[in-house]
């Protein structure tokens, strides 16, 4: 990190140190583990754990620990510790700024010899590090040709982790060429293999990824002020900063920090942004890496911009532009010239503006030579070709394949005629006697089956006639022995015994009707109550029994459930008729998003809910409430003295 940038950082920071410290709890217990290691294999096993933070430390602390990692690969002999310390030495350069020879770096290293063979994760991580190193020197096509290439070898292989990896860097090398539709596909695509593969080790690149599409729609919402994109924007950061806080990967959170500072520099938030702006700088002074640095500084002088803050503005970007040059990093000093442009000519300094114009269109036209649209078309249609040609390859492999493996199977039947034919015979045998065993025993539990329907059927029957029949049956006994006792006609009594006995028939017609099939249609059940309330009606002229609605077409209920439906119902419309004085009783049947709503309404008297739950002697409320939670019917029951009474079955 050069001098100057590291005094900007603290200038920056005003009064919040440690801003960050808390978000690295997990490093320093990682750290711990090394130096209280109990031997040198323990301690080397800490330093290939603590990779798993690379990007939350500073170059100089990636490039200790690998030291320490490769000392001690050497001495115990691990090559792969060995080949994985070598390859965070070579990323300690890249976050330091020193691009210039980490392709060299790689390709002529010993140590990584074979790689692409013993191991391949490390393998992936060595090919996306050249890539990243061709972006970072403005060589955007080389390096969207290696990422299609490595996109390509990870499909074919099935590593959804490195597909994930190469998506995002592809992603990212679109949105700089630019092409930014192309790059949110890319990223949509890695977040739906991350949704069919959801696995924790895939944290770390999601956040990356999520960090990534919300620069997509921050500059989406810049470009056109939308209230979509903004709104897009803001669900996928404050994602990407939970995901990023909850697994520790500093260097995503304090971009997306910083994202979303200058989201809201645009919105005129400024001490919300402010405040994103300077943990996001707490967090990057602990990384160190220039690049991610510089988009910082970048998002700082836009939020300067936004605040009409144009010296800042202008001294804040020239800083990012003398950091480009100093690290080696091409093509993002047109975005910085872009902001001076803007605040030059919105303070009015039109010879700075022109001055800056002419640094901005010279670095267009660096930036277009490197990468033209010819050589990115090119690139893609040679990605597309090379998977048209793998797959016509694979598939006279598969033929020739099949070619050999038709003739081998010829041989090998012909020499296993005579052998099939004997065991053919045998398997007939056993087979017989096997299919005849299970036949046997498929009879004897149908048979079981069908009796145990049968038992249960009969209990439910037993129960239905017991529940009605039983009590009407009793209440004639009790009336003819008072008739019995008193030795003379009693009209009462009599009128008693003849009401029973048509609750009796009732019953066991609609008990019957219930029998007749397993399911019954609502319509079967809606007509059942419409008879009924016409034959009260007869039977009852001073009342007024109305029916309003009509009944679901395609809804089925079980027998027992319809039965229960309409028994309720029916004692329900008799209570009103006993009880509630009322001069009208409606019958209303309903559909809406709760299901098939039936009730039974009177304009009567009332009575309180509670009080009527509390009498011993309510056996009417009580079997309704039974049936309903027998079938699982929601039973509700509204009354009120003077207001009258509602009770509603929704099925």
């Amino acid at each position: 990190m050069q001098k100057w940038w590291k005094q900007f950082v603290v200038l920056l920071l005003l009064a919040v140190p440690g801003a960050a410290a808390a978000q690295f709890q997990a490093i320093e217990q990682a750290r711990k583990k090394i130096y209280t290691a109990a031997d040198d294999k323990e301690k080397l096993s800490g330093l290939e754990a603590i990779g798993k933070y690379m990007n939350a430390l500073p170059a100089d602390s990636i490039r200790h620990y690998a030291l320490l990692m490769k000392e001690l690969a050497v001495k115990l002999k691990a090559p792969k510790q060995l080949a994985q310390a070598s390859y965070r030495l070579i990323a300690s350069d890249m976050v330091a700024g020193k691009t210039d020879s980490i392709i060299q770096q790689i390709d002529g290293n010993p140590v990584f010899k074979g790689i692409e063979k013993t191991d391949r994760p490390l393998y992936y991580k060595l090919q996306l590090l050249k890539a990243n190193t061709l972006n970072r020197l403005n060589k955007r096509t080389e390096a969207l040709e290696l990422q299609l290439k490595i996109l390509d070898e990870a499909e074919k292989e099935g590593n959804s982790n490195a597909q994930l990896y190469a998506l995002n860097y592809i992603g990212a090398t679109y949105l700089n060429i630019p092409k930014p539709e192309e790059a949110k596909q890319a990223w949509l695509k890695a977040l739906a293999i991350i949704k069919d593969n959801p696995k924790t080790e895939n944290n770390e690149i999601e956040a990356y990824i999520r960090s990534n599409l919300a620069l997509y729609y921050f500059n989406s919402f810049g470009a056109y002020k939308s209230a979509a994109a903004g709104d897009s924007f803001l669900i996928t950061v404050n994602k990407t900063i939970e995901l990023a806080r909850a697994n520790e990967i500093a260097g995503v959170l304090a971009s997306v920090l910083a994202l979303r500072g200058n989201y809201y520099g645009l919105t005129g938030k400024f001490a919300e942004g402010e405040k994103d702006f300077r943990e996001s700088l707490a967090t990057r002074k602990q990384i160190g890496d220039p690049l991610y640095i510089l988009n910082d500084v970048t998002s700082l002088s836009n939020f300067y911009l936004s605040q009409k803050k144009y010296e800042q503005c202008i001294a804040t970007a020239r800083q990012g532009i003398a950091m480009a040059d100093s690290n080696g990093i091409r093509g993002e000093q047109m975005q910085l010239y872009g902001v001076i442009g803007y605040a030059c000519k919105a303070k009015g300094d039109y010879k700075l503006y022109a001055e800056t114009l002419e640094e901005y269109i010279k670095a267009i036209n660096e930036h277009n030579q490197a990468n033209a649209a010819e050589k990115i078309a090119a690139i893609q249609t040679k990605y597309e070709v090379q998977k048209k040609e793998t797959l016509i390859a694979q598939q006279k492999l598969d033929l020739f394949r099949r070619k050999l493996y038709m003739y081998g199977g010829g041989i090998l039947t012909a020499l296993l005629l005579a052998f099939l034919a004997f065991r053919f015979k045998k398997y007939q045998r056993q087979e017989k006697d096997k299919m005849a065993a299970i036949m046997e025993e498929e009879k004897r539990q149908g048979e079981l089956a069908v009796k145990e329907a049968e038992e249960k059927e009969r209990r439910r029957i037993a129960a239905e006639l017991h529940d009605n029949l039983g009590v009407q049956a009793n209440a004639i006994l009790h009336n003819s022995s008072l008739l019995s006792e008193t030795g003379v006609g009693d009209r009462a009594i009599v009128a008693n015994l003849q009401e029973t006995a048509k609750e009796m028939l009732v019953n066991l017609r609609e008990t019957l009707w219930a029998m007749k099939a397993s399911e019954v249609s609502a319509t079967d059940v809606w007509l059942r109550i419409i008879n009924f309330m016409k034959q009260m009606g007869r039977h009852y002229t001073g009342i007024n029994f109305k029916l309003e609605g009509s009944a679901p077409v395609d809804k089925l209920l079980s027998s027992a459930r319809a039965l229960n439906v309409l028994l309720v119902l029916q004692e329900a419309v008799n209570n009103a008729v006993k009880h509630a004085g009322a001069a009208t009783i409606t019958a209303k049947s309903s559909i809406d998003n709760s299901g098939w709503a039936l009730s039974i309404a009177d304009d009567g008297t009332g009575f309180e809910i509670s009080a009527a739950n509390e009498k011993r002697d309510s056996y009417g409320l009580e079997n309704m409430k039974e049936r309903a939670t027998a079938s699982a019917i929601a039973l509700a029951m509204q009354s009120e003295k003077g207001t009258g009474t509602t009770v509603t079955l929704t099925v």
